[in-house]
């Protein structure tokens, strides 16, 4: 899918409120795309609206909405519906995490994680899918995580629903290739968001520099022309995804465990 060719149409951003979802927002504003911008928070996304109105001249949706409920995406559709827009571009960013022991946050917080991280990016894409295939290219983008190469221990919930996430999204891109839309699975290393501060990590041995979310999302649009389905700007995936598939499952859960155990 060409972004230049799009101008005018209609891009939907879930977790459009900050960081990388955030990003995404300014760089479709800028390209020419209206929005439609989804989070919980009503009043950061009527801020971040008002201000890409202002600033590129386009249509903006703010649809303040919590996508772990079983039928929001369904809601949304409907909404959508009615004034006519129809979306060619397809962003599912919204997802939260959690560090530490498993048994240290409740059983609520994590049935929450999975609908917000996997059952409401699999509905979006299946409730879209009539929008997208209304054009002659159209694209979905699923934000995955490193999380997504091997089990994390301590981070364990997590990191399953982004390996579901990948492995869904790697699937769909050969389902609808053949229907004019591109599924990319974009896979960010560690970046410079709330995501940490929300999901109580503390000081570990992870201690790689923090990315831009400016840098992650130009990699992800500049991909779109070409096709391609695994978009990578987390560093050492290789050399993750070779030692996770070559040794032995107990020492590679041992150290990648270390990385994240909590403090005594």
């Amino acid at each position: 899918m060409n972004l230049a060719e799009c101008k005018g149409n209609w891009a939907l951003v879930t977790g459009a409120s900050a960081g990388i979802g955030r990003e995404f927002c300014v760089q479709l504003a800028a390209a020419g795309m209206n929005l439609v911008l989804v989070a919980r928070t009503e009043k950061l996304l009527e801020s971040l609206g008002a201000e890409l109105t202002s600033r590129h001249g386009i249509q903006i949706l703010a649809m303040a909405t919590d996508l772990s409920r079983p039928d929001a995406a369904a809601e949304l559709r409907s909404r959508l519906a009615s004034p006519g827009v129809k979306i060619r571009l397809l962003v599912n960013n919204a997802a939260f995490g959690r560090w530490g022991r498993f048994e240290a946050t409740g059983a609520e917080s994590y049935e929450e994680m999975i609908r917000l991280n996997t059952a409401a990016m699999v509905s979006m894409c299946h409730h879209f899918l009539p929008d997208l295939t209304s054009f002659p290219t159209s694209a979905i983008i699923n934000v995955s995580s490193p999380a997504a190469l091997q089990p994390v221990p301590y981070m364990a919930v997590y990191a399953a629903t982004k390996a579901f996430v990948h492995s869904f999204s790697l699937a769909l891109y050969e389902e609808w290739s053949d229907r004019g839309v591109l599924v990319q699975t974009l896979c960010p290393g560690p970046t410079a968001t709330e995501f940490d501060a929300r999901a109580g990590a503390y000081e570990s041995a992870l201690r790689e520099e923090r990315g831009s979310p400016k840098y992650v999302v130009e990699a992800s649009l500049s991909r779109l022309a070409k096709g391609n389905p695994l978009v990578i700007t987390a560093k050492g995936t290789y050399k993750q995804r070779f030692f996770a598939g070559l040794f032995p499952a107990t020492m590679v859960i041992r150290e990648v465990g270390k990385m994240f155990k909590p403090p005594d």
